[in-house]
């Protein structure tokens, strides 16, 4: 186990609500993470349930206990961001890590970077660079997919986002991959002085040389008449560092892990394109892979369950997509589903910002890897695995395909 214990159940907890269950381990050899989790519920957990992992906290499995924690921060604070409480970054990641009304003067400075207008603008020059990628795969007959392309796009498009060198690739990958899925508790913690070093050497390089991209932005930027201090900026820079990145990779990798199983799905996309954004909408949904936290801000009764201030409730988004109240035969990926109102981007103040960019990162993948590589499977030699932090991803995913012979065009 990653944390300590707490094998003391606190006296408002009920017997009938504890549960031992490890949000950081995940059963999924196949990799499909959700399916994993969705044997939960099955399994008899209860809607809301305590768990003495990871020094103890609350899990939901139910969309509508999902829903009413996401949306009701004054109940349900964001200033925890994962499970246990001292596993969380300091200073705090901005303004994933704040609640209204604050949280609002953070996020309205990043908005812009992910506007609809600021998209289109990126969209052209991130499609390029993804078939310079496919073609450069393609006569290799296979890939590891989650290194050799699932990672490249949205790391990317951040570091063009952020005015930063594509060189700086391998460093930012390391970092992120050592607060996301860290090995003991303390690897996490270097990896946020490890990133926090890196932003601000850049953020000091735009003090003296500022340029029109976001971190000059951010530098120049104002709350209540005032300019954002390191710590500040530190945390801007870091949660679009890591939300950004690491979400996309492992959505990413967990529907070319599904399309490589299932030609039929496949051949559809390829033969109808006007698919692809229902497609895109189904997978998000059938694939949500992030186990978002809250902080309990007040003392409460949830599902008829007392909660006392300071624990934290884990709420799993793939549960609130799964439930069968709201989706027929949750499990199944349907392109034909009337379109789904899904959790995977969150909900309530705190719903992803970066919700179209990643939309738009998925439509590029459907549209020009089937169309270069139309048929392709997992290795059979490969034993798929799903690493779990605060997002799950499978962390590699070998991918071959038939490469035409010399005169054959592919």
């Amino acid at each position: 186990a990653l944390f300590p214990r707490c094998e003391d159940r606190p006296s408002h907890v009920p017997a009938d609500r504890v549960l031992d269950y490890d949000v950081f381990v995940v059963d999924a050899p196949d990799g499909d993470f959700a399916g994993a989790m969705a044997r939960l519920p099955a399994a008899g957990a209860p809607d809301l349930f305590w768990t003495p992992a990871n020094r103890g906290h609350w899990v939901a499995t139910d969309a509508a206990l999902i829903e009413t924690i996401l949306c009701d921060p004054a109940r349900f604070s964001s200033r925890a961001m994962r499970v246990p409480k001292d596993s969380n970054p300091v200073p705090p990641i901005l303004p994933l890590m704040l609640d209204p009304p604050q949280h609002l003067k953070y996020r309205i400075l990043l908005m812009g970077a992910m506007s609809p207008a600021a998209i289109r603008r990126m969209t052209p020059e991130v499609r390029a660079l993804s078939i310079g990628i496919i073609e450069a795969l393609k006569p290799a007959g296979g890939c590891e997919f989650v290194r050799d392309f699932a990672q490249q796009m949205p790391i990317a498009i951040f570091l063009s986002m952020l005015g930063l060198p594509l060189s700086d690739r391998p460093e930012i990958m390391a970092i992120v991959d050592r607060i996301i899925r860290p090995d003991v508790p303390e690897t996490r913690m270097h990896g946020f002085a490890d990133l926090g070093r890196y932003t601000m050497a850049r953020v000091a390089e735009r003090r003296a040389n500022p340029g029109d991209d976001l971190i000059s932005q951010l530098v120049a930027a104002r709350i209540d008449g005032e300019p954002l201090d390191d710590e500040t900026l530190q945390g801007l820079m870091s949660v679009l560092m890591l939300a950004g990145l690491d979400t996309v990779a492992g959505m990413l990798g967990f529907i070319a892990a599904f399309l490589a199983r299932n030609p039929a799905h496949r051949r559809r996309l390829i033969d109808e394109q006007a698919l692809i954004p229902a497609a895109i909408e189904e997978f998000l949904r059938r694939m949500a892979m992030v186990n978002l936290t809250r902080e309990v801000a007040v003392d409460c009764t949830l599902a008829g369950v007392a909660m006392k201030v300071g624990e934290l409730v884990v709420v799993p988004t793939a549960l609130a997509n799964l439930d069968e109240d709201r989706f027929a035969d949750p499990l199944a990926v349907d392109f034909d589903r009337r379109r789904p109102r899904h959790a995977t981007f969150g909900a309530g103040p705190h719903v992803c910002m970066g919700a179209m960019l990643a939309r738009t990162e998925i439509a590029i993948f459907l549209e020009e890897w089937l169309k270069r590589i139309p048929d392709f499977t997992i290795d059979p030699a490969a034993r798929l695995e799903v690493r779990v932090g605060a997002a799950a991803m499978i962390p590699a995913l070998p991918l071959i395909w038939p490469v035409p012979s010399n005169g054959e065009t592919g």
